[in-house]
């Protein structure tokens, strides 16, 4: 609800008197308007902008440029970043800090996109890690993982994460990464579930030992994406274990379910944006499953069949997901 809205759902149940109903409005109109998020956007975007920018200066006149001077550039640039951010660095502590810099968060970013450019072009025109792709995505995750704890910061932590479930897939088959989806390959799908569960294992046992606890939404929400995808694709392409599949799928919806009920009872009344987020995990991607499983097995004759289906579970879908909304986003509810 609007300022505007509670003010008057206030004055309308006789707990705001109309004076003082218009001074906080009055207030509430001459309050300067934050632009904190706005410039944040701009300077992450223009940090990928400039990335992209100078991936595409690399490949369009790397012959003209000369391979050495555009490695030490690139090399010069990632360092004089790694610097800023080191020279700024926030205080180490295990819980949530911040940068001694407006832009120390930046530098640190634009040096890894950076690092990974310099580790791209490296390979590409000296072949630096030969057939071994594998080192490609593990070395930026060696890297990132640490830099992310040190300089407490949860974007560098989702690059190595990536990162190291890119690294996973492509030493399982490493050509086949390239050429079609890993997820019909059984031992692909077997160690991203592995990895999975080995995170979501390393966030909870991190957020007990009050280790970065800030860091459990970033490390579930990657892993747990990973897990139901990978549950999903050995649900849909293995058939001799499609029902392990299925009762992992079942089991991890439940886990994550609980444990978004479980961070709205520890915050009263109130709902986080992220409990939330994994509510809605457990049931998107439980429902995808309940709908495979309906069709493959019961396989309904007809049109209708298919329509009715998904107009019912679509309205139970969303009716439920509407009533477990966090209570400040029900614009309807009474104050």
């Amino acid at each position: 609800m609007s300022p505007a809205d509670v003010l008057n759902e206030l004055s309308k149940q006789g707990i705001l008197p109309p004076k003082q109903q218009a001074e906080l409005a009055e207030i509430e109109r001459q309050r300067p308007f934050s632009l904190h998020w706005e410039f944040r956007s701009m300077l992450y975007i223009g940090i990928l902008l400039l990335s992209s920018g100078l991936g595409l200066l690399i490949y369009d006149n790397f012959d003209q440029i000369g391979q050495g001077a555009l490695l030490t550039g690139i090399a010069a640039a990632c360092a004089g970043c790694f610097y800023f951010a080191w020279r700024f660095r926030p205080e180490w502590t295990l819980d949530q800090s911040r940068s001694r810099s407006t832009f120390g968060d930046y530098a640190l970013i634009l040096a890894c996109l950076l690092f990974l450019t310099l580790e791209g072009y490296a390979q590409y025109a000296y072949n630096v890690f030969g057939s071994r792709y594998g080192l490609v995505t593990l070395l930026p995750a060696l890297l990132f993982l640490p830099l992310a704890y040190r300089f407490d910061h949860r974007g560098v932590l989702s690059m190595a994460l990536t990162a190291l479930i890119s690294w996973v897939g492509v030493t399982v088959r490493p050509l086949e990464f390239y050429f079609k989806t890993n997820f019909f390959d059984q031992k692909t799908v077997f160690s991203a579930v592995g990895l999975a569960l080995v995170l979501i294992a390393i966030a909870i046992g991190l957020e007990r030992r009050k280790i970065k606890p800030h860091f459990t939404y970033t490390y579930l929400t990657i892993a747990g994406n990973l897990l139901m995808v990978a549950l999903l694709g050995g649900l849909f392409n293995f058939e001799a274990v499609r029902l392990w599949f299925a009762l992992g799928l079942a089991a991890a919806c439940v886990a994550f379910d609980q444990y978004s009920r479980r961070g709205r009872r520890l915050q009263s009344a109130e709902v986080s944006d992220g409990s939330f987020l994994f509510l809605l995990m457990s049931t998107v991607y439980g429902y995808i499953g309940v709908t495979y499983l309906f069709f493959h097995y019961v396989r309904p004759q007809g049109d209708d069949a298919y329509y009715w289906y998904f107009i019912l579970t679509g309205i139970a879908l969303v009716y439920y997901l509407m009533t477990q909304l966090p209570k400040g986003n029900r614009t309807n509810e009474s104050l």
